[in-house]
């Protein structure tokens, strides 16, 4: 895959003639020489069953752990010192919208009507000395929202249960077993009625509990996934709806961990865990918990729900209105004037969503970022 990946690059940057190829197909090309920038990103992490070690399986894509967030990032261009060189310093995918405005001349956080946490890029490039612009960065991962409340399916890889995968046939494109609805394996543990699958990993895991003879629960990959970090700890917050054998339900499960983490080679400091700090009764490490932990919480208090905002300005007004008869209109579907409600998401952008908008209008949410 990297080959064919590292072929098409090239023949794309020859097609637009940033480069050509040698004589022997090798390729020759200058970043100098032209004025285009070139910023490659990978995806978020691999499912299980393609991680390899050092790397934990089980703590990957979904998750807000170094395997599920931790990507590469490729960056060429005129505006480069000294070619070649890696950065180690953190960068969050949203430093993108602040890089691309520092290309234009534009400061993105005067450019858009809400405030981002997007930290610049073009000094890394142009000053190979150049210190940490970030104190901190952040991830967050959970459910996908679907219409008329759906949501992922349980999928079963190996001995743990994740609705991570959004359908069926990405759950079985990576080795796993789908147990959602239409769920029909010939597995020991019936689904009732038979065919009707199961909603969650919980119902997977009291199926397990409770078939005969009973089998053991599965481990589970957190339905919510939140990380903050700095220059060498980082906190992770794991929230997942387990099956209690003790009272025969359903019970919400919330896990800390604190670790050291590092980029080294060719063996970095992973949060693996077997590496989990917490609980301390170190001073020094408390305070860092601590401080994560505030960090994390601001975060997280940061963007506060406002129904009716579509456009995310802060403020519903008469511009939300507009954009929801526009997309009303000529589109109809799931968009972002598809508002939360208390019977969720149906996929429409109809007159319950301008109702939404109709019932909050001139209201102003507080929005407070910037804490990289």
């Amino acid at each position: 895959m990297t080959e064919a990946l590292d072929t098409e690059f090239g023949r794309l940057l020859v097609e637009t003639g940033l480069a050509r190829y040698n004589e022997n197909g090798s390729l020759n090309y200058d970043p100098a020489a032209t004025n285009t920038v070139i910023v490659i990103v990978g995806d978020n992490g691999s499912l299980a069953n393609a991680v390899k070690l050092p790397f934990d399986p089980t703590r990957a894509k979904g998750t807000a752990y170094q395997t599920g967030v931790w990507d590469p990032l490729i960056i060429a261009g005129p505006q480069v010192v000294q070619p070649g060189r890696e950065v180690d310093h953190m960068v969050n995918m949203v430093d993108l919208f602040q890089f691309f405005g520092e290309l234009a001349g534009l400061d993105a956080h005067k450019e858009v009507p809400h405030t981002i946490d997007s930290a610049g890029i073009l000094p890394y490039l142009k000053d190979p000395g150049q210190g940490s612009l970030r104190t901190v960065n952040f991830t967050q991962g959970g459910l996908n929202e679907q219409a008329n409340g759906g949501r992922n399916g349980p999928c079963v890889m190996s001995t743990a249960c994740t609705v991570i995968p959004t359908s069926k046939s990405v759950c079985e494109d990576n080795l796993g077993v789908y147990w959602g609805p239409g769920y029909t394996s010939a597995s020991v543990i019936p689904t009732n009625p038979p065919g009707q699958g199961y909603a969650t990993c919980a119902d997977v895991n009291e199926a397990r509990y409770k078939a005969s003879p009973p089998q053991d629960l599965l481990a589970l990959v957190p339905e919510s996934s939140v990380a903050v970090r700095n220059d060498r700890y980082k906190l992770v917050v794991n929230t997942s709806v387990d099956y209690d054998p003790a009272t025969d339900g359903h019970k919400k499960v919330v896990t800390e961990e604190l670790f050291e983490v590092n980029q080294a080679k060719p063996v970095p400091l992973l949060d693996t865990v077997d590496r989990n700090l917490l609980p301390t009764s170190d001073p020094q490490l408390t305070a860092v918990y601590q401080d994560l932990r505030a960090k994390m919480d601001s975060i997280l208090a940061s963007d506060p729900d406002c129904p009716g905002d579509g456009n995310m300005d802060g403020v519903v007004n008469a511009a939300d209105l507009n954009n929801w008869r526009k997309i009303a209109q000529e589109w109809g579907l799931s968009s972002v004037y598809d508002f939360l409600t208390p019977t969720l998401r149906d996929g429409k952008t109809d007159y319950k969503d301008e109702a939404v908008i109709q019932a909050n209008l001139n209201k102003t949410c507080e929005r407070t970022y910037g804490v990289y």
